[in-house]
């Protein structure tokens, strides 16, 4: 999962915290580093929260009006983190499990990132400057 310029949000520290979700996540889904995934697993699990919280934090300072809808996507996919993490403690370091690890993680990071946080961030820059 490879970083680039075109997901940046222009918040350096929102862009940084999403560069070390891409690098987990490339850790995750390198075979060769299949002993590193359990570890990997619960870094991102704990990451996500916090990453979505300073997101959280930044859209209630700045009284961003789509905050709430933005909140419950987060609430969404770490339910879908568990239910993925569940299912590799279940079924172990199985291609086909680390396949949907990695269509979940990058389809969902891109599509949110590229759509919803750079709708925040347009909003949050405009009302900074």
């Amino acid at each position: 999962m490879l970083w680039s310029a075109s997901l940046e949000t222009g918040i350096p520290k929102i862009d940084e915290q999403h560069k070390e979700l891409f690098r987990q996540i490339d850790i995750l889904m390198d075979r060769s580093q299949a002993a590193r995934i359990p570890a990997t697993l619960e870094f991102l699990g704990k990451y996500v929260v916090k990453h979505f919280g300073d997101e959280q934090v930044l859209h209630a300072t700045s009284k961003y009006p789509k905050a709430m809808a933005h909140k419950q996507m987060h609430i969404a996919f770490i339910a879908k983190y568990k239910e993925m993490k569940s299912e590799y403690e279940t079924a172990g370091d199985k291609l086909t499990v680390v396949l949907n690890i990695n269509k979940i993680c990058v389809g969902w990071l891109k599509d949110h990132i590229l759509v919803h946080d750079k709708e925040f961030a347009t909003y949050y820059k405009a009302i900074n400057n």
